[in-house]
């Protein structure tokens, strides 16, 4: 009996291990140094870092994090207090819950330095006695951040997308960004509203 418990727990720690190597999603193990403990192979690809690189190294500097660069390194700039990978970590420490932020985030990619707008997903773990934490790690630049010359009717204010189709300023903006529309009338419209309102009595 005993040895068949062993092998289960053997299955479950080796499945567990496979599970996170092959998760689709950037994925570090960190410790409550903000160190990596570990990282998946989706991790190691999109940070273009393999895993005995990354590990025991600050996450600003696995990130190539333009502000760990300083004399301070990850965690001792003024910006490092506002950086939205270390309050996801620390969060997760803290209050041992599920924490998850978006926020900008500038690297340091082939000698140019990009801004990358990052969701962060850390939750805290317990392996043996040592308490980590879990981060997911995603890049949703693309999806919220609208850039570049947008082509927009000077009377109507449509917006013509790449194919040459004209959609109006709300349908575009919820199409393209994570923006969440809600209605009001501006002062001037106001005005006007209540002035048709007077004159139509």
């Amino acid at each position: 009996m005993q040895r068949l418990l062993h092998s289960s727990k053997e299955l479950d720690e080796s499945f567990a291990a496979f599970i996170l190597k092959t998760m689709p999603l950037a994925v570090m193990i960190v410790n409550n140094d903000v160190r990596v403990q570990g990282i998946n192979e989706a991790a190691q690809d999109f940070l273009c870092i393999s895993g005995e690189e990354a590990h025991l190294q600050k996450c600003g500097d696995v990130l190539k994090c333009i502000h760990a660069r300083g004399p301070g390194g990850c965690g001792g700039a003024s910006f490092c207090s506002r950086c939205v990978l270390r309050k996801s970590v620390l969060e997760a420490l803290e209050g041992r819950t599920v924490s998850r932020n978006k926020g900008n985030f500038d690297l340091v990619v082939d000698g140019v330095v990009k801004r990358w707008i990052l969701l962060v997903t850390a939750s805290p773990i317990v392996y043996g006695n040592m308490r980590m934490v879990i981060v997911l790690v995603e890049d949703v630049s693309l999806v919220t951040q609208i850039q570049g010359l947008i082509p927009i009717c000077s009377l109507c204010h449509c917006i013509r997308d790449d194919q040459g189709d004209w959609h109006s300023l709300q349908n575009y903006l919820m199409t393209h960004s994570e923006a969440e529309l809600t209605h009001d009338f501006c002062p001037i419209c106001s005005g006007k509203l209540q002035v048709q309102h007077t004159l139509s009595k």
